[in-house]
């Protein structure tokens, strides 16, 4: 995977997409997969927006039952079969507790209905079909759950991702089958010909460069960033998305002992919160947020208030553990993009269903949805490049979507197999090793042939779990273009590291100058800005 230049373009691409978010991804794999030729660009970094600062869970939406929302639930629970197909490396099946206290609304008898449609959606084995637990069963299994009030529970299963891993094996996915990516190319314009859009002019953000991109379709796949581009095309009478924060705390699971995620209820005011294990096993992470957002998507990061909120969530689920924000490793903060509601609608009721749109140039607008339905998402998008492609250019017998049955990058059954018994002899520890699979599934035969060639790079760097191994994949082969790039997205070093693994910074800038050239003004200007990134993300310093 490599960032295109203006001479790999074609005259005039099939489809642009603008957005390399997990929507715009897999529009972009949907699209060559069938054969069309795409070009995708982002104006900063592949999952860089919400795509990277999710609750990172391939899930039903059990919640969304409660607001009787069957379909996007049953649609949820298929898709979340189908990423464990195609993604096992990044679908971790994981137990998760629906607790039940005095005074929620839902009993334990409206919790095992709700589930027993959970179960049918998606027709899973009898060995993942939920359980109810009374109240000592929950505390066997939860020993430092608050008891107070507890009446049992329900036990089922989701997924765990690493959201922005799951972004860049799409787009790794889209890139073999012919796609050409670009991050950090920001649209300026959009090119219009007899009415229609027909491409976009870009900005090069980190070189000035300035290239022209023709299109006989145009996809804004932009997250919340959508009204942006929207105006480019023409002003919006009325805002299609209504944004909202989501914000996310990071705490260790020796200051928070707990094992199983637990969905149950904020004390202050009853929104459901899910306090969930991560998968290195040293880490929870606590949340959600869900508050309206006004300012700019450019600059969302969490606040004290939502700090507040969190540990008061935690607290009250672990009393014992008497959490405040020196406890806190890091926080994210994103913003959900949902379609605005109906005036007076909460945010919690919102739907997080999604519209695929067509506007008076032209341009393919996705707005809404969420991470597990976004590959249904996409093939939908593709549908109706398909139907302008026929419309417009009478270009017929476009094939269906085949990205339910192919593996995404590094999911193959065969490749996993194959990484498996490389890393078997590779000079790397077991938790490498473990840890290089969970990431990157089938790929990791790359990082530990990487570690055959020269041992150091299979080593651990200081106190860091990173290697140099890992620092140069995501360089060479995964088009990271900046520190933030690679410790945020790339190994996602940043969400669980103290200090954000500023102790690596050196190594990651050495990798990144080499292959990129930068000078030593542009070095210290990442570096600093990843530093202020990470002041930004902790509980002890906001800024």
């Amino acid at each position: 995977m490599r960032r295109f230049t203006a001479s790999d373009l074609p005259y005039e691409a099939d489809v642009l997409i603008i957005g390399g978010g997990i929507t715009g991804a897999s529009a972009a794999r949907d699209a060559a997969l069938r054969g069309l030729s795409v070009v995708l660009v982002d104006r900063d970094d592949f999952a860089s927006g919400t795509s990277s600062r999710s609750s990172k869970l391939i899930h039903g939406g059990l919640r969304y039952l409660q607001t009787y929302q069957f379909r996007m639930v049953n649609e949820s629970v298929r898709e979340r079969e189908v990423m464990m197909r195609i993604a096992p490396h990044l679908a971790d099946l994981r137990p998760f507790l629906y607790l039940v206290y005095d005074g929620y609304p839902e009993g334990r008898a409206l919790l095992n209905l709700g589930l027993t449609f959970y179960d049918a959606f998606s027709r899973a084995p009898l060995k993942r079909r939920h359980r109810m637990l009374n109240r000592e069963a929950v505390l066997r299994r939860e020993p430092h759950l608050n008891p107070h009030g507890l009446k049992g529970g329900g036990l089922y299963h989701d997924a765990l991702t690493d959201d922005a891993r799951l972004v860049l094996d799409v787009l790794r996915s889209a890139s073999r089958a012919g796609a050409l990516l670009a991050n950090h190319r920001e649209v300026t314009g959009l090119i219009r010909e007899r009415g229609r859009i027909a491409g976009a002019e870009l900005t090069d953000r980190l070189t000035g460069e300035h290239l022209t991109v023709r299109a006989k379709t145009v996809v804004n796949a932009a997250g919340p960033w959508v009204d942006r581009v929207l105006g480019l095309e023409r002003m919006p009478r009325h805002p299609t998305l209504r944004p909202t924060k989501g914000v996310h705390i990071v705490l260790r699971t020796e200051d928070f002992p707990l094992s199983t995620a637990v969905f149950l209820r904020s004390p202050s005011d009853s929104r459901v919160v899910w306090p969930t294990p991560a998968g290195d096993g040293r880490h929870v992470y606590v949340g959600t947020t869900d508050t309206d957002f006004t300012g700019s998507p450019d600059d969302v990061v969490a606040d004290e208030a939502d700090f507040a909120y969190l540990l008061e969530a935690a607290n009250h689920t672990l009393p014992d553990a008497h959490v405040d924000t020196s406890h806190i490793v890091a926080s994210w903060a994103g913003l959900r993009p949902l379609i605005a509601p109906a005036p007076g609608t909460s945010n919690s009721a919102a739907s997080r269903e999604h519209t695929v749109t067509a506007g008076p140039g032209g341009m393919i607008t996705a707005a809404g949805g969420k991470l597990t339905t976004a590959r249904l998402m996409g093939a939908q998008i593709v549908d109706l490049v398909a139907a302008q492609l026929r419309d417009q250019y009478g270009i017929r017998g476009l094939p269906p979507s085949t990205t339910g049955r192919v593996a995404i990058s590094g999911g193959a059954s065969g490749e996993i197999f194959r990484a498996r018994q490389d890393l078997a002899s590779a000079p790397v520890t077991p938790q490498t090793r473990e840890r290089w699979l969970r990431r990157y599934g089938g790929n990791a035969a790359e990082l530990a042939w990487a570690a055959a060639r020269n041992e150091e790079d299979g080593a651990r760097i200081g106190d860091s779990v990173l290697t140099r191994a890992e620092i140069g994949h995501a360089v060479h082969r995964e088009m990271a273009m900046t520190v933030a790039d690679v410790l945020v997205r790339r190994t996602g070093s940043f969400f669980w590291s103290g200090d954000g693994d500023t102790a690596v910074i050196d190594h990651v800038s050495d990798a990144l100058d080499a292959a990129h050239g930068y000078t030593g003004e542009q070095r210290t200007a990442q570096q600093a800005e990843y530093t202020r990134w990470v002041e930004r993300n902790r509980g002890k310093r906001v800024t």
